[in-house]
This record gives C-alpha cells, structure tokens and sequence, in this order.
C-alpha cells in the first residue's frame, strides 16, 4: 500500500482506501514545461469519494504546477513591471499570460496575510514604521509598513511584521486641490496606523516594544504613546535635521553664515550624550543671534526632540531601516496603480510584503541571505526557500 492508502479520507477521516482506476491529465511546469502525468484514483470505502494521487507539485483542477506559479510570481516582482511584460523572459520566447500571473497573485494574496501573521522571529523591541503613497483607482492609495529593526556587525537591516493598505476615494474638490486631498487622507490615516500596530502590540506584547522609530509625523506622537506607554518614541534624527536645513534656505538662504550652520548641525550624528547635543544646537543660536524668529521656534522644538529621543541612550537614531524597506518594495508599488480595486491592490501588496521578506540581497554585506535569514539563521533559512515557498 502507499503511503497515499494509509491517510485519512479528506471527506469523512477514514483510512480504508482501494484503487479506483486511473487517469492522465497534461501539467505545466516551470519554463512553461508541459508534461503528461498518469494520476492513480482511490476510492474511500467508507462514504465512497473518490480523490486523485497528485504529485507534490501538482495541485487539483489547476494546470499550472506549484513550481511555475512559484515562478511566474516571482518574474512579476523581479521585473517591477507591468502582468505582460512580467511574464516573459530576457529572450521573449517564455512567456505567462498575463492574466494567469494576475489570477495567482490574488490567489496568493491571503497566503501572504496569514504567512506574515504566522512569521515566527526573534523579537528585537524595535520597531520601525513608515507609510508610502501612490495613486490607485482614481484616489489615493497608502501602504503602511511595521519593521522590526535588528542590527549586527554587519549593520543594521528589518523584517516586515506588519502591513495596512487603504484607498481613499478623493472628491472632486480635492481632485483639484492638492491641500485638500492631504486632508482627506490625514482623516484616514490616524484609524488605520492604530489598526496595525495594535495588531503588532498583541503579538509581541506591548512590554516587549522598547522603542518606536517613525519620521516627523505629527499623527505617530499622539498614537504611539497611547499603545506602547513603555517605549521611546524615537523620531527621526535625519527628518528632523532635514526640515531645518529647509527652513534655514528658504529664510536666510543668501547669508553666507548658512553653509556654516548646517556644518555644524550634522555634528548631531556623533553627538553621544544629550548635553553634547544641547550644545550643538545653543552653538548654532548663537551664531544666528536672533536673525529669524522661525528658526528659533525651530531650534526650541529641536531642544525637545532631543529630550524625547533621549540621544546617546540607543544606536538607532533614524528611521531609515524603513526607508531602505521602501527602497527595496515601492518598484513594485508604484505600478500598482493599473490595479483598479481594493482587493487586487491590498493583495497585491500582501505578497509585496512576503516577497521582501524572503528574498535575497543582490549586493551588499548581506548578499546571498534574506532578511528572514539573517534573523533566523536555522531553520528558516534553506536552500529551496522562495519569496512564496507557502503557496
């Protein structure tokens, strides 16, 4: 008997199988292989069902094979482009209709949720968040990303922990005006960033998040503190520095005091402690003197980030891990906008997540490994693993 003949019926849980004919049924594997295979039939004598014995690879009343639709996936985030162009190799002579590539993708869209909900890592009490806009059925679509940071000698790099997508449906007036649509959004975003982290908060536990890394958006330092009341809220170091190099251009631009400031402002990098920080910044308002009202309201309010980020207690400073996380994904993003619904958007943007994930780093010091290696190193990293080895 086969092993085949030793397991439980699917329909009622029996084990009492017997042969019941056979048939033969044509499979395409990868490359657009096709191949002919004889698929053995068992019939359960108990409610008398019968099922096929299919290959591994081989799922019933689909023609693709697990290995090319692993494979066709796989091109379309590979390439960042468009279902048809995709589906073909560099010589054009392999191809994958685009919409059997679209078809799978939504497929897969709801494996990737629950992969990325079942992803079992070693938690590093830091996370990253970050959120990306495009354009996508005639409003505006945000990703959300939660990253959890880890560093090791070789830097630092994050694995994707959480995910949100959401479209909003502009009016025609804000179609027109750009300040109006940023309102409408803004009266989104706040409900859909406390959905993801309360989902990462459950997870991992609120104690065990020790600091929150966001840019300078005003909505993360009302949210944060209320779900993680026991983490630093770390805001970017680099945003904070680059809206007042901004702000320095546009009021005192033509001075040639300004390059100075800004020399002396990037000395915040190596700054350890919060008093060599404090320094730093009573420096620079010494040298502007009183010479823009602005840029001293600018200088206060960096006086209390500093205090809040609590420089020279932690190495992470920036929230750049997320924006390297965007670096790698937001390719594919941007062409999301030929997706004209809500579902095939946000499970498009499911696998985005899984495929970052488990893909491998073309160059760098961590070439070769995926983010989910590095941070696993046994066990989840093997040599068949794929970005959609769950399919």
């Amino acid at each position: 008997m086969t092993v085949f003949e030793n397991s439980r019926c699917p329909h009622c849980g029996a084990y009492l199988h017997i042969k019941w004919s056979s048939y033969s049924r044509y499979v395409i594997y990868k490359y657009r292989e096709i191949k002919k295979i004889k698929v053995q039939r068992h019939k359960c004598k108990v409610c008398n069902k019968t099922l096929g014995e299919l290959p591994e690879d081989v799922f019933p009343r689909l023609r693709y094979s697990k290995s090319a639709i692993i494979q066709m996936v796989e091109w379309k985030y590979l390439h960042t482009a468009g279902l048809r162009r995709a589906g073909k190799l560099a010589d054009r002579e392999i191809t994958y209709p685009a919409s059997t590539i679209w078809k799978y993708l939504q497929r897969l869209g709801p494996k990737s949720k629950e992969a990325l909900k079942n992803l079992k890592i070693p938690f590093s009490g830091v996370i990253s968040i970050d959120e990306d806009y495009y354009k996508c059925g005639g409003g505006i679509g945000v990703h959300i990303v939660v990253s959890a940071v880890f560093k090791d000698k070789n830097g630092k790099y994050t694995v994707i922990i959480g995910s949100e997508d959401f479209t909003v449906k502009l009016s025609e007036e804000a179609k027109k005006d750009k300040r109006k649509a940023k309102k409408e959004v803004r009266e989104l975003l706040p409900g859909h960033i406390e959905k993801v982290l309360q989902e990462v908060a459950e997870r991992f536990g609120v104690t065990e998040v020790r600091m929150v890394l966001t840019d300078d958006e005003p909505i993360y330092s009302r949210i944060i503190p209320e779900i993680f009341p026991f983490a630093v809220h770390r805001i970017c170091l680099w945003h904070i520095m680059k809206n007042l190099v901004k702000a320095l251009n546009k009021e005192l631009g033509t001075l040639p005091l300004v390059q100075g400031v800004i020399n002396r402002l990037n000395h915040l990098w190596s700054a350890k402690t919060q008093q060599e920080a404090l320094k730093i910044v009573d420096a620079i308002a010494n040298i502007l003197n009183g010479m823009s009202e602005k840029i001293e309201r600018r200088l206060t309010g960096l006086k209390e980030r500093i205090f809040e980020n609590k420089i020279g207690l932690f190495d992470f400073r920036t929230n750049n891990p997320s924006e390297w996380t965007f670096a790698r994904i937001e390719p594919g993003i941007k062409i999301i906008k030929s997706f004209q619904s809500d579902g095939g958007m946000s499970n498009y943007l499911w696998n985005t997540v899984m495929y970052y994930n488990c893909s491998c780093f073309v160059d760098g010091k961590h070439k070769g490994k995926s983010p989910i290696e590095l941070v696993c190193p046994t066990g989840a990293g093997t040599e068949n693993m794929t970005p959609f080895y769950y399919v």
